[in-house]
């Protein structure tokens, strides 16, 4: 046998009793003060590490659970587009019709698209609804935003942040002309931003102007550019302004006395479109390709002439075929400054 039996002593481990019983099998009882094969050190590093196996799942249960991770929408625009840097201040402008044409499939593209262009601000045009924007901005992780102060319907305009470069105070937005629905169908809606790298500090003015050919459309749009010229030389004298969306009208560098934006093209001093070697350049680069025709323009005040560097339509189609059907009939427009 393994153990003999033996009286109880003080101080000393217990062992197992391993006894033979007439039919011939071991039993093992437990006897003090000795243990045959294990020491009470052994038990309790088995003991506490069955503990500890059965706390796993208490401690799991217990831990946040993060969801699932975005899935790969296998969209990818990195071989179409040049991204930003943080050295410079981007600022794009970008009609995404009605958005979102096609839900979920739009959002994921649309938030794709801004990543790969990477701008610090973006200034949307013909959001359907506020709903609808907050699910885009979920995708977009570091950015923050601000949208239409009124509903217009599928009509509303919206801002987007980058913050880890871009100091914006919600109290800074405001819409202006909101009782002029003849010049503004769409209300512009202010921002005051500062870009933290360059020091830039600029109001921004979001347009949509009324589209479609034809006098009264075009008078329409000449009244609104009136209107915007006097904000700016009375509310804006001596601040930095950028004017920025969809004009719905084309631009040319030497327009005549009837074009609906002469007010501002015809005082190259004080104004500038930083887009018009765009506009006045080959169509493969315009804005609005399907019809084709440049019609989304970004214009600084002579504050901020010294920063432009360049600006660039942004050409996402060769590497997303159903862009148009997707995303939207106009392409982004961007404008960096240093």
């Amino acid at each position: 046998m393994c153990c003999a039996p033996r009286r109880r002593q003080r101080g000393v481990g217990a062992r197992l009793l391993l006894l033979s019983n007439p039919a011939g099998v071991v039993l093992i009882k437990p006897h003090f003060p000795y243990l045959c094969s294990l020491e009470i050190s052994s038990l309790k590093r088995l003991v506490y590490i069955l503990i500890l196996l059965a706390a796993i799942p208490l401690y799991r249960g217990c831990q946040k659970i993060e969801g699932p991770p975005e899935p790969d929408t296998g969209i990818s625009f990195s071989g179409c587009i040049v991204p930003g840097t943080s050295a410079t201040l981007e600022v794009v402008a970008f009609n995404i019709e009605r958005f979102p044409k096609q839900s979920s499939l739009t959002i994921d593209a649309v938030a794709t698209l801004i990543k790969a262009v990477d701008p610090d601000i973006v200034a949307l045009q013909e959001i359907t609804s506020e709903s609808s924007f907050n699910a885009l901005l979920k995708k977009l992780p570091g950015w923050t935003g601000q949208y239409y102060l009124i509903n217009n319907s599928d009509w509303n305009l919206a801002y987007l942040f980058k913050e880890s470069e871009i100091s914006y105070s919600s109290e800074s937005a405001k819409l202006l002309y909101t009782n002029d629905f003849y010049a503004f169908p769409r209300p512009p809606m202010e921002v005051k931003i500062t870009h933290k790298p360059t020091g830039i500090s600029a109001y921004l003015l979001n347009l949509h102007l009324k589209a479609s050919g034809g006098s009264d459309n075009i008078a329409r749009r000449r009244e609104a550019a009136e209107k915007l010229h006097q904000y700016v030389i009375t509310e804006r004298d001596d601040d930095a302004v950028i004017i920025l969306g969809d004009w719905n009208h084309a631009i040319e560098s030497d327009p005549s006395t009837d074009h609906p934006f002469y007010v501002f093209l015809s005082d190259s001093g004080s104004y500038r479109f930083t887009d018009m070697s765009i506009a006045e350049g080959t169509s493969l680069w315009w804005s609005y390709p399907s019809w084709p025709s440049h019609i989304d323009h970004i214009m600084v005040t002579n504050e901020l002439f010294t920063r432009v560097d360049t600006t660039i339509t942004y050409k996402p189609e060769p590497c997303y075929p159903s862009y148009a059907t997707t995303i939207s009939d106009h392409r982004p427009v961007g404008l960096v400054m240093k």
